[in-house]
């Protein structure tokens, strides 16, 4: 199914139904019916719900969620109906699973996004959403790299710009297999923006940063 509007959706842009989660919370039961809302939460406040009735044997079952989608002006009511199935075990007991309405495929997660009508499976959507951290630019990717690596060093003193700075407590084993990672990365970033420069015809030998 494509996405509409020609880009790609972002896993953190949608809802995201974890099927392990309603169980702690009661919200489906092995054996039992179940009705209630089921909210999203951010920093203590609601941001969205959605209305669900359940009901589950002991190896099957189904739930259904109702809500409004769309754009404001065209809002509509949907009933989303989906399966649920279980597999068992290799140590016993069994592990249940939402079956996405688009695919058929099994997950324990389904996620719906503001332009899509179900909850479904994130394969499911053309082309295939992406975290935050696969959209992040190459040298961005290896800037972060680079502080969190001085992060697990325990360093709160040095930059980017220059050596990183050796706690006390640590071991000089440890600090140099460290720094020689922070240096490599440093290369890196360096190369890519050489390998830039001269795709805009600049002769990075003839400057001195």
């Amino acid at each position: 199914m494509s996405y509409p509007g020609g880009w790609r959706p972002h896993i953190e842009s949608a809802l995201n139904l974890d099927l392990r989660r309603m169980f702690e919370l009661g919200a489906l039961r092995v054996g039992s019916d179940t009705a209630g809302t089921w909210q999203w939460t951010r920093d203590g406040a609601a941001v969205s719900s959605v209305g669900y009735h359940a009901t589950l044997g002991e190896g099957s079952g189904s739930v259904t969620l109702t809500y409004s989608s769309g754009d404001d002006a065209e809002r509509q009511s949907i009933a989303c109906t989906l399966r649920l199935v279980t597999l068992p075990r290799h140590y016993g007991g069994r592990i249940w699973y939402f079956v996405c309405p688009y695919t058929g495929k099994r997950a324990r997660k389904l996620y719906k996004w503001a332009r899509i009508d179900w909850f479904c499976h994130r394969a499911a959507i053309k082309p295939k959403p992406t975290y935050a951290c696969q959209r992040v630019g190459g040298s961005d990717r290896i800037t972060a790299q680079r502080w969190a690596l001085r992060r697990k060093m325990g360093d709160d003193f040095s930059d980017l710009f220059g050596d990183p700075y050796k706690p006390k407590w640590m071991r000089w084993r440890t600090f140099e297999r460290h720094a020689a990672r922070d240096a490599e990365l440093a290369e890196r970033d360096s190369s890519k923006f050489a390998r830039i420069l001269s795709r805009l015809g600049i002769n990075v030998d003839e400057h001195k940063w």
